[in-house]
């Protein structure tokens, strides 16, 4: 799959392209927001793994959309960057960001909702799993300012939906949101606050990373996207909206006051147990009059590909000195990575793996292969462990070192560990690969009754 020159600045942008690649499936019989979007979802991206559009959601005031960017060429197809140029490009995108301008036309302020509003009426009621305490929004996108110095921030926050202007919102220091929040409520005040929903595909890769607490993912997605957001004033609180999002769910997090959240299906694939969080009183809800609202699976491609993505790309300025990097992939899960490395010598192997264990504090299990490894197949990275690594001298253990630090689960998520799946230099050639000339011309239906 090719990328277009172009990156596109819109959710409507993503659509269009999926669509046109053929990675989008369009559901036309009607589905219930209560468990069977997401029961589809689990099961699309577990076989052909496709985007999706639900067009008829019982009780939704609109289609929903889900696991749109389960792929990382899917990320490159919305942002216009070829596949395997996409962790250099994102980095330098990184670097040379650009500042949101505003502009007067905002799709998303085509329907205002500020009298009456009803979280439950007016948003679809999205259940993930059968022991979540209700309907949550998942892919929403929390964009607020600094109380201190007025730097924007954009992270994913999951809400729960209670009804009317009544909502519950996660968020805590280190977050950066939490800092905000923290910030705010030691003056008294509450945190205005905009909850986007269906938002510019850079904003949502922006939204999953790991840039300093000074600086301002609005930024970032401008520089990744090689355009400025274009942004609008909200309409009840004092903060710029994406001007051509899907939904805007604008609100302030109240100072002071908690209230029971969760249970909630997780993306550890476990449920995290009810506790206090925070209430988002919502003051408004804007959307397009067709608006397309997304959902996403915690824990899902679409959520592991966001994630890993930033991940990815804060493990490579880590360990980019150190040897000839030819990528980086998290397959599985988000608590470890691949990386395949152009090897020039038999040290390189162990700097890098320190290097991309130290890359974040999540990270928990690092394999470092040759690059004839396709890093994000995983029959591939256990083959080269299986048939290249040297358990006698290639694995290292750092013990009693804390990665995932959420308390009901902190105990097993001590140490990290290493795997050197390479091929020691003086044996390369007796590990030189076979091939299949004849294969990429096969085409099996001309074999197979």
């Amino acid at each position: 799959m090719s990328a277009p020159a172009e990156p596109g600045t819109s959710f409507r942008d993503l659509i269009d392209r999926l669509d046109g690649a053929k990675a989008l499936a369009r559901v036309t019989r009607p589905v219930d927001a209560r468990l069977e979007v997401i029961a589809v979802t689990r099961k699309m991206h577990l076989t052909e793994n496709r985007g999706l559009l639900f067009q008829t959601v019982k009780d939704s005031p609109g289609p929903v959309a889900t696991n749109l960017l389960c792929r990382r060429d899917y990320v490159g197809l919305a942002l216009g960057i070829d596949g395997p140029d996409i962790l250099p490009v994102l980095e330098a995108g990184e670097i040379t960001p650009q500042k949101p301008i505003k502009v007067r036309d905002a799709p998303v302020q085509e329907v205002v909702i500020t009298d009456g509003v009803d979280v439950a009426r007016d948003l679809p009621q999205v259940v993930h799993c059968p022991e979540d305490a209700g309907p949550y929004i998942t892919a929403g996108i929390a964009i607020a300012r600094d109380p201190k110095t007025g730097t924007y921030n954009a992270s994913w926050n999951r809400t729960q939906l209670v009804g009317g202007d009544h909502a519950r919102i996660r968020m805590m220091p280190p977050q950066h949101l939490g800092q905000y929040q923290a910030s705010a409520e030691a003056a008294g005040k509450p945190l205005p606050i905009a909850m986007v929903v269906g938002a510019p595909p850079a904003l949502m890769v922006a939204a999953s990373s790991k840039i300093p607490l000074d600086a301002s993912e609005l930024d970032v997605a401008g520089g990744w996207q090689r355009a400025p957001l274009e942004m609008v004033p909200a309409v009840t609180v004092p903060v710029m909206v994406p001007a051509n999002a899907e939904y805007v769910i604008e609100g302030e997090v109240l100072p002071d006051k908690r209230e029971i959240e969760g249970p909630f299906g997780e993306f550890t694939d476990t449920y995290v147990d009810p506790a206090p969080n925070h209430v988002l009183r919502v003051t408004a809800i804007t959307r397009r009059r067709d608006a397309i609202y997304h959902a996403m699976l915690a824990g899902g491609a679409e959520d592991i590909t966001l994630l890993g993505l930033n991940l990815q790309i804060e493990v490579l300025k880590r360990v980019k000195a150190f040897a000839h990097i030819t990528d980086i992939s998290t397959p599985g899960h988000i608590f470890g990575c691949v990386v395949s490395i152009k090897k020039a010598n038999d040290e390189q192997p162990r700097a890098v793996l320190m290097a991309a264990l130290a890359a974040h504090s999540w990270m928990k299990v690092v394999v470092v292969v040759d690059d004839d490894v396709n890093i994000h197949d995983l029959r591939e990275v256990m083959w080269a462990i299986h048939t290249r690594s040297t358990p006698d001298t290639g694995l290292y253990h750092l013990p009693r070192m804390g990665s995932f630090p959420r308390a009901d689960v902190r105990a097993v998520h001590k140490g990290k560990f290493g795997i050197d799946a390479t091929v020691p230099m003086d044996m390369r050639d007796a590990f030189v690969r076979r091939s299949f000339p004849q294969m990429d011309e096969i085409d099996l239906n001309d074999y197979i009754d």
